[in-house]
């Protein structure tokens, strides 16, 4: 009974993703939930309660461990340090393991999250990542943060569009560490000038 149980929950998750992705999370009722999983609605009621629970079940962890390693970067508590031999490596390692790990929680929350709790997520971890940059690095940026601003938010948007478009293993990496290493390189080139 508990396999049937857990097949309808995985069944109800697949298809809430599948509408919060194509639909965003407004357009989606759980009336269109309960259609696409194959249930009633009264039996969808037994698994979740709302909409925001269901997608809360396929975000939080992600919301979370992405939030840990933005406080992480946040705090230097790493080695290598910026513009160290091995820092683009190294933080591709952890943005590859985020998306391994959470690649459909993280679409949703930076592509689909506008009505939810974490309607703000993507803002606020840009900032914090500005501030980082601001802070460290004031002098070189001569006080603006329009620039930093515009790294920040080329970062997310950089991250996302690689995340959606990875067909394999293999790709995502490749493509993170270009990625990655591109950003460091630009970035320590406009601190070193």
């Amino acid at each position: 009974m508990q396999v049937l149980k857990d097949d309808i929950q995985e069944s109800i998750l697949n298809s809430a993703k599948e509408l919060f992705l194509n639909y965003g999370y407004e357009k989606t009722s759980m009336d269109k939930i309960s259609k696409k999983a194959g249930i009633s609605k009264s039996n969808l009621y037994n698994y979740f309660h709302s909409k925001d629970e269901i997608f809360c079940a396929l975000t939080d962890s992600a919301a979370t461990r992405f939030q840990n390693i933005i406080n992480h970067f946040d705090t230097n508590r790493f080695s290598p340090k910026f513009g160290e031999n091995g820092f683009s490596e190294m933080l591709s390692a952890y943005i590859y393991s985020l998306i391994a790990d959470y690649k459909d929680g993280l679409v949703l929350i930076m592509k689909c999250s506008t009505g939810t709790k974490y309607e703000q997520l993507r803002e606020q971890l840009i900032n914090q990542i500005a501030e980082k940059f601001l802070r460290d690095y004031a002098v070189e940026f001569h006080n603006t943060n329009i620039l930093v601003r515009v790294i920040a938010e080329n970062l997310f948007d950089g991250i996302t569009a690689i995340a959606i478009q990875s067909n394999t293993e293999h790709e995502l990496k490749e493509s993170l560490n270009g990625f990655i290493k591109y950003h460091s390189c630009g970035f320590f080139a406009l601190i070193s000038r």
